[in-house]
């Protein structure tokens, strides 16, 4: 067997049409949903399995080991891959993720609720999947360059939001790092409600370890 699970199966579901595979798989009648879920389950990083798919037939994950079985794969290599799988995006659910909030100092006048409502994501940068495993160094560093790339798009303005006058990033749920227009940390947040100053020699350590980071 090939040394790589995906490959493998691309390999064995090529060499046999998608109706053939379906049918093995208990398909009596495959239909266009099943040959486009087949398809998706392919094309998608994690075989479907994130997608909690259903169609009165199989599950995500007995989708996978019927589509598996019937290509002659080994039980006990799907299902070590299934395990591994299940528990890296159980990992990914319950794992902080941090973001960046865009600070405006904003204080509702006149403002219709369902406006602020309908932009309240704009206030809200986010990061690729993942990016809660990357060490806290590179995620600074990463966090200065999209603080400096929105303050370029934007202008320093959040449309009804009003001026962007600092950034906080959230690498915890009650931590956070307060980066000025510039990308540059001025200030640390720990806990719910305290605010701290970051001190002159750890905003130096700071600004080294984010201009590594960034090499």
């Amino acid at each position: 067997m090939i040394n790589n699970f995906k490959t493998d199966l691309t390999i064995r579901v090529a060499a046999t049409s998608h109706n053939d595979i379906l049918t093995a798989m208990g398909y009596v009648r495959p239909t266009t949903a099943n040959r486009k879920r087949l398809q998706r389950v392919l094309e998608c990083p994690d075989f479907g399995l994130s997608g909690g798919g259903f169609d009165f037939k199989y599950s995500s994950h007995d989708f996978l080991r019927a589509l598996c079985r019937a290509v002659g794969m080994e039980k006990l290599v799907v299902e070590q891959r299934i395990a591994k799988i299940t528990t890296r995006l159980e990992e990914e659910r319950r794992a902080f993720k941090p973001y960046i909030w865009v600070d405006t100092g904003f204080m509702r006048k006149s403002q219709p609720l369902f406006a602020l409502a309908a932009c309240d994501d704009l206030r809200y940068l986010r990061f690729v999947e993942g990016f809660w495993r990357y060490s806290l160094t590179d995620q600074l560093g990463e966090t200065q360059s999209r603080i400096r790339a929105h303050v370029a798009e934007t202008g320093g303005k959040l449309g009804i939001w009003g001026k962007i006058k600092q950034y906080w990033f959230y690498y915890e749920k009650n931590a956070a790092y307060l980066f000025n227009l510039r990308g540059e940390v001025v200030g640390k947040r720990c806990g719910a409600e305290s605010v701290g100053v970051v001190s002159g020699r750890q905003l130096g350590v700071i600004k080294s370890v984010v201009q590594s980071a960034q090499q």
